[in-house]
């Protein structure tokens, strides 16, 4: 008879901790849901306070509340991960900015649960908020939220297997043919491009369209032209993609190697407007360093 109490309490016990976490669960989300909103009301969803800030809280919300320390590392990657596979649906986000913030939710959490831890092995969790609180903060660069991004420049070489010339851009180019993976993953797609011609103050009108934000266009204007070479600069640009950068200049030069061989040299200069920096600027890179190669073979490698 005791025997079948002491079950009967056990599995009382385990059912109650287990609506324990789901309460913990909802709550943190709901919690980070306001939090979010509450960011973008006030123009920092691009800033570290989104990226670093927003996972940190709800790390520690459910450092704070749960009632399950040794568990920690797997309570906090499970609602990190509904919170991100949910602002799909809630928050309008496409699966480019999903991946692209993945890695550094999980990380800042990672590292805030491994520093409370240690320091509760160590029997000096009284010191925890101190010593958590600069971490967060040297993760989240917070000077970089009101200090003006630097600008990047990434040049790209590409040699083209013929005789061409700057000419070129007379032409109208087919964006979507051979499209890069990469840009496949959710980025706003080029559906069309309106104006031509390579003389100052000519405009080019190209439209993009987001899964998530609709089509926005993004204008260029010739500022500078030789035989040479090509100098466009936005005049603006209504993109989704004004979200993560801020496009400064474009130029092009193409370099006539021999008769059958033109090397074309692109260079794109850029502020990086998400933070913190040092994790987006080289992810920016790398999206910019394709998207130059894409309009070389665009414009100058067309069969």
């Amino acid at each position: 008879m005791l025997e079948n109490q002491n079950i009967n309490t056990n599995q009382k016990n385990a059912s109650n901790s287990k609506k324990k976490r789901l309460y913990l669960l909802v709550g943190v989300l709901v919690t980070a849901s306001i939090a979010f909103r509450l960011i973008l009301n006030y123009n920092f969803e691009q800033t570290s306070i989104l990226f670093v800030g927003l996972p940190a809280l709800m790390t520690l919300l459910i450092i704070k509340y749960s009632k399950t320390p040794k568990t920690t590392f797997g309570i906090v990657f499970k609602v990190l991960t509904l919170f991100l596979l949910m602002s799909s649906i809630l928050l309008g986000e496409g699966i480019v900015c999903i991946l692209f913030a993945a890695p550094i939710f999980y990380g800042v959490a990672a590292l805030i649960v491994f520093f409370y831890e240690f320091l509760k092995k160590k029997k000096k969790s009284k010191l925890n908020s101190i010593i958590i609180l600069p971490i967060i903060l040297i993760s989240a660069q917070p000077f970089g939220i009101v200090s003006e991004p630097k600008t990047q420049t990434v040049e790209t070489f590409v040699v083209v297997n013929k005789n061409t010339s700057i000419e070129a851009f007379n032409n109208s180019p087919n964006f979507m043919n051979s499209l890069p993976s990469f840009f496949k993953l959710g980025f706003p797609s080029p559906i069309g491009i309106k104006g031509t011609g390579t003389s100052i103050g000519d405009i080019r009108e190209i439209q993009f369209k987001s899964n998530t934000k609709g089509i926005g266009t993004l204008i260029l204007e010739v500022v500078k032209r030789n035989n040479s070479s090509i100098v466009f600069k936005p005049i603006m640009d209504d993109t989704h993609m004004n979200h993560w950068l801020t496009w400064k200049k474009m130029k092009v030069e193409v370099f006539n190697t021999n008769a059958n061989q033109t090397k074309v040299k692109w260079t794109s200069q850029y502020q990086c407007d998400l933070g913190p920096a040092w994790y987006f600027e080289p992810l920016e890179e790398i999206a910019v360093e394709i998207m130059n190669k894409h309009l070389i073979n665009s414009y100058f490698n067309e069969k």
